[in-house]
C-alpha cells in the first residue's frame, strides 16, 4: 500500500515538472529588467580667456593696492607713535599738578654753543635756582652728536638783578616758554660776573651728557632734573632745543666748604 502511494506521488511530481517545462517553452524566457535612460552630461561654460594686456593690468592694480595698504599701515604706525609721544609730553606738563615739584619749560631755536637759561624758583634760603644748558653740536666717529653742558646756580635777587636775571624770577609752580637764550659772548660776560659776585652758590660742577639728534637726555643733580631734546634743523647748524627743569619744592642747600688755617705749634 505504501509503495503504491510513493509511486503515485512521484508520478504527480513528474507531471508537474513536465507541465512547467511546456509552459516556459510556450512563453519564452522572462523579459529583462527595465533600465532608466541616463541624463545627458552637463557641460559647463568654458572660462573666458584672459589676454596678456588684461593680466598685466590686473597685476598692476594689485601692486598699487598693496602699496596703498602699506602706506596706510605706515601712517597708522606713525600716528600711534605721535600720539604716544604727545601723551608722554602732556603727562610731563601735568606732573607739577600731581607731584610736589616746580618746573619750567622752554623751546627755542639757537646755534651750537649758545646758552639757554631757565628756572628762577626761590629756594628755602631766599636765593633762586637757575639752570644753564649749553648744547654743542659735534661729529664723533662720523656721526653727529649733541653734548649738553649744564650748570645749576643759586643766585640771590640782588646778584640776579645785576646781570638781568630778575626778569626770570617766578613764584609760579609751572611755567611755559620761561627762559632766555644767550649768545656765547654775552653768556661768558654774565657767567664771569656771577662767578666773582657775592651771593652766588654753584650747585653742581658742570655735568654734561651727549645724545644723538632727536633723542632725549636728562641730567640729574640733587633731585633737580634737566631734561632736553635737541633737533638739528635742515640748515645743519641751527638747533631746535627743548629744555625742561624740574626741581622739588624744597631743594637741599649745597654743602658749605670751610677752610681752616693750619695750626702751627709754638716753639718752646
Amino acid at each position: 500500500m505504501k509503495l503504491t502511494q510513493i509511486l503515485l506521488f512521484g508520478l504527480v511530481c513528474a507531471l508537474a515538472a513536465s507541465f512547467a517545462t511546456w509552459r516556459i517553452s510556450q512563453n519564452g524566457p522572462p523579459p529583462p529588467a527595465t533600465t532608466l535612460p541616463l541624463p545627458p552630461p552637463i557641460s559647463l561654460p568654458a572660462a573666458p580667456a584672459v589676454s596678456t594686456l588684461e593680466l598685466d593690468r590686473l597685476t598692476s592694480e594689485n601692486a598699487d593696492l598693496a602699496s596703498q595698504l602699506a602706506d596706510a599701515r605706515a601712517r597708522l604706525t606713525e600716528r600711534d607713535a605721535t600720539l604716544t609721544t604727545t601723551r608722554a609730553r602732556l603727562d610731563e606738563l601735568r606732573r607739577p599738578m600731581n607731584a610736589d615739584i616746580l618746573s619750567s619749560t622752554l623751546r627755542a631755536e639757537l646755534k651750537s654753543g649758545e646758552i639757554v637759561v631757565t628756572g628762577g624758583y626761590k629756594l628755602p634760603d631766599g636765593s633762586r635756582l637757575y639752570a644753564f644748558a649749553t648744547p654743542v653740536l659735534k661729529t664723533v666717529d662720523g656721526a653727529r652728536v649733541i653734548t649738553v653742558e649744564s650748570r645749576f646756580m643759586a643766585i640771590t635777587d640782588d646778584a640776579g638783578k645785576a646781570v638781568g636775571l630778575d626778569n626770570l624770577s617766578t613764584n609760579a609752580a609751572n611755567t611755559l616758554q620761561h627762559g632766555e637764550v644767550w649768545v656765547p659772548d654775552e653768556a661768558a660776560a654774565v657767567l664771569q660776573t656771577l662767578q666773582t659776585a657775592n651771593g652766588i652758590t654753584m650747585m653742581a660742577t658742570s655735568p654734561s651728557l651727549s645724545v644723538k639728534p632727536d633723542s632725549s637726555g636728562e641730567i640729574e643733580v640733587e633731585g633737580m632734573h634737566l631734561k632736553f631734546t635737541p633737533t638739528v634743523l635742515p640748515d645743519g647748524e641751527t638747533l631746535d632745543f627743548e629744555v625742561r627743569l624740574d626741581q622739588p619744592q624744597v631743594v637741599r642747600p649745597p654743602p658749605v666748604e670751610t677752610s681752616k688755617a693750619p695750626v702751627i705749634p709754638e716753639e718752646p
